[in-house]
C-alpha cells in the first residue's frame, strides 16, 4: 500500500511539474511582442563593413536605454575607438581623440565621418528581429514567425541564427546591403552576447 501511495504521489508530482511547460513556450505573436517590449539592452559582438572606402570589422558594444544609446566600435574598423552616442535630440560621433561631431541623423553622420552609412535609427528595431516603422517590402518569416528578410529604408536585410535570451528570440546575425550613390555598402552585425536590462 505504501508503495502504491508513493507511486501515486510521484505520478502526481511528475504531472504537476510537466503542466507549466507548455505555458512557458511563447506563441509567435508573444515572441514578437516580447522582442518589441525589449527597450534596454547591451549587445556585444562584431560589426563588419564592406564599402568603396572601407573593408574591415570592429568589436561592437551597443548599450540601449529606451531612446538613448551608445555604440562603441574598437579595432581596425573603428580606427582604434569610435563612439556613437544618440538621443531623441540628435547624435554625436567621436573618433579616437578627435572632437565629437554632432548631427540629427546618425546614418548621415557616420557616412560623413567614416565614409559609410550606419542606419542606427532602423537598427534599433532590426537588431531585435523587427521591421522598423515605415514602408516595408519583401518581408519573409520562417515557420516560427521570426523575420528572415525584408527591404526597408533602402536596405536589403537578412536575419539568421536566432538565439533564445530569456523570454526573447533574438537574431545573432544580421546582414544589411544598400546601393549607396557612392557605391554598394554591406554591413554585417554578429551578436555574440545579448544582455537584456
Amino acid at each position: 500500500m505504501k508503495v502504491l501511495g508513493a507511486a501515486l504521489l510521484f505520478t502526481l508530482a511528475a504531472c504537476s511539474a510537466q503542466k507549466p511547460q507548455p505555458q512557458q513556450t511563447p506563441s509567435h505573436s508573444t515572441q514578437q511582442q516580447s522582442a518589441a517590449a525589449l527597450q534596454r539592452w547591451e549587445v556585444k559582438g562584431k560589426l563588419g563593413v564592406r564599402s568603396p572606402r572601407e573593408n574591415g570589422s570592429a568589436n561592437l558594444v551597443w548599450q540601449q536605454a529606451n531612446t538613448n544609446y551608445r555604440i562603441h566600435l574598437s579595432g581596425p574598423l573603428g580606427a582604434g575607438s569610435t563612439t556613437i552616442t544618440g538621443a531623441p535630440n540628435g547624435v554625436s560621433l567621436q573618433k579616437g581623440s578627435d572632437p565629437a561631431v554632432f548631427a540629427s541623423n546618425p546614418a548621415q553622420l557616420t557616412e560623413q565621418i567614416m565614409g559609410w552609412p550606419l542606419p542606427v535609427s532602423e537598427m534599433f528595431y532590426w537588431v531585435r528581429g523587427l521591421a522598423a516603422p515605415g514602408a516595408v517590402s519583401g518581408q519573409q518569416k520562417n515557420a516560427e514567425g521570426l523575420l528572415q528578410s525584408l527591404q526597408q529604408a533602402g536596405w536589403q536585410l537578412n536575419f539568421s541564427d536566432y538565439q533564445v535570451v530569456g523570454p526573447y528570440k533574438l537574431p545573432s546575425r544580421i546582414k544589411a546591403a544598400s546601393s549607396n550613390p557612392a557605391g554598394p555598402v554591406s554591413v554585417t552585425v554578429v551578436v555574440k552576447e545579448w544582455i537584456p536590462k
